[in-house]
This record gives structure tokens, sequence and C-alpha cells, in this order.
């Protein structure tokens, strides 16, 4: 689902609560009342309130559990986020969107081993499904293996060829070979397919440095910050091209706003010293010189 489509269904969500409550206070027995209002808590940015509900009026079933796993990854309490996934994926095998959301937890908290296991079963029993064929290409890319990440991107794009976040990922695979100008197609289908999504207007304008391209690359990251004002990489990257043609007063401005939105975002408070030298401010550059020698 696109951004754009995740804010039109938020919008409709309250509606959504105020039923499903009424509902649920009629019925404090109805399992499907209390998933049905924790899933539009959820899609309302509330998931707090879906987590009380759901322990409120717990229930077993395979969907109980995957709203559970969903829920605690948005609290980003990913590890507590596993075993109900697993639950979920136990009881309702088929269910290939379940088991796509225990794998990139699994990943997302270096249970690499686990996640491979399960993908490789999963590919034979779904090889229809663009999902699966995607998480294979993050089980592939955070375990170095670039090659086998491109060709399982490239599945899950043929399979699902609207999905933008799925265009994107192949694009950083690519990217990551060294094969810009197919990243570069890839990128631009992502942000083609969701012009709504700041990060793909970055990780394009990223690439679009490497290929030398900066006038398309400053849109790019122009297009992020309209999007996005307070997005420190684009403002980071911006900083660095402006200060590349010598334009030190954007420069600054930028990797101002950078190091404000992510004051780990190492380089900037390198780029940063070097435009504050520029302007004469010593002391200012001595202390972001500082910065970036302190940070990881």
């Amino acid at each position: 689902m696109t951004a754009g489509a995740w804010v039109l269904l938020a919008a409709m969500q309250p509606e959504a609560v105020a039923h499903f409550s009424k509902e649920l206070e009629r019925n404090p027995r109805s399992a499907d009342a209390a998933y049905n209002l924790s899933l539009a808590l959820l899609r309302s940015g509330r998931a707090g309130e879906a987590l009380a509900a759901l322990d409120r009026h717990p229930a077993g079933t395979a969907d109980h559990h995957a709203l559970r796993g969903a829920v605690l990854n948005a609290l980003g309490r990913r590890e507590d986020a596993i075993p109900p996934l697993r639950r979920a994926v136990s009881l309702d095998p088929a269910n290939a969107s379940t088991l796509y959301d225990l794998v990139v937890t699994l990943l997302e908290t270096d249970n690499n081993g686990e996640a491979v296991a399960l993908l490789a079963d999963a590919r034979a029993r779904f090889p229809k499904e663009a999902k699966i064929h995607a998480a294979s290409g993050m089980a592939a890319y955070l375990t170095g293996k670039n090659p086998d990440a491109v060709r399982h991107y490239e599945a899950a794009v043929k399979l699902e060829p609207g999905a933008a976040d799925f265009h994107a990922s192949l694009g950083d695979v690519q990217s990551a070979l060294g094969d810009l100008v197919r990243a570069e197609t890839a990128y631009a289908m992502a942000v083609r397919l969701d012009a709504t999504e700041p990060e793909f207007q970055v990780k394009r304008g990223r690439n679009l440095v490497k290929l030398d391209r900066t006038k398309e690359a400053e849109a790019a990251f122009a297009a992020a910050l309209r999007l996005d004002p307070d997005n420190a990489e684009a403002h980071f990257q911006t900083g660095k091209l402006s200060a590349a043609r010598a334009d030190h007063a954007a420069a600054l401005k930028h990797l101002e706003k950078a190091v404000a939105g992510n004051p780990r975002l190492k380089e900037a408070w390198y780029q940063l010293s070097l435009a504050y030298r520029r302007a004469g401010r010593a002391d200012q550059a001595k202390d972001a010189a500082e910065r970036f020698r302190l940070l990881p």
C-alpha cells in the first residue's frame, strides 16, 4: 500500500474507532469487535491503545496473534512481536502475509538463520507471492548475497509491478553492486509509483549523485524536502551539493538543519565544520569537528 493510500485509510479510522468501540460495549465478548477496534486504532497511529484493547479482549485466533505482532512492531518492540507472529504462522500456515511479517521482524532483530530457513520453505509453497520473494531479497541483502538479492527482488517486482517499495529495494541492491544505471531505473519507478514517499526521492538522489547527474539529484532532494521539510538526509545531501558549487550560505543552512534533524549523522558534522570554517566561524567549526570525532 502506498503512503498516500495509508493517509486516506488513516483519515477514515476515527469513525471506525467509534463504531467498533460501541460494538464492543454492546458485546464485550466479541472477538471480532475487539480485533476491528484494535486494527482501527493501529491505523489511526494509536498503537498503544490498540495493544491495550487486545490485552483486555484476548483471543487465540491467528488474526489476533498477527495483529498483536503488528501492533508491537509499530511500538518498536520487535523482539516482543516475534512470539505472537510465530503463533499466528503456526495457526494459519497458508497466510503468506503473516509469514512475511514474521520473516521481516526476524531479519530486523538479527535472527537471520530462522528467517532464511522459513523463506526456503516459503518460496516452494508460495512461488507466486511477491512478498515472499521480496523478503528473500531482504535476507540475501542483509547476509551479503547481493546477486541473489537482485534475483529475488526482480521476481518480486515482476509479480507485483505496482509495489513501489520493492522497486526501491531493488535499486538499493543494484546500487550496492555498482550497477548505477539499473538502480536509477528502479528508483525512478519507485518515485513514479509513489511520489509521496520522501525516502524514495532521497535514494534516487544519492544514486544520481554517483552518476554525476547533480542537477537531477538536487531536484530529487528538493522533492524530498517538499514532502518532509525536516528530512535530515535530504538536507545533508543538499548541503554537500551546495558546498560543491561554492554556495556556502545554502550549504550552511542545509547542514545545520541536517544535524538538527539527526545529531548522529556523523558525516554531516564534518561537512558542517568545513562550512563554518569557510564562513570564518572558527569556534563553531571546532565544535562541529569535535562532534564528528566523537561519533562512532
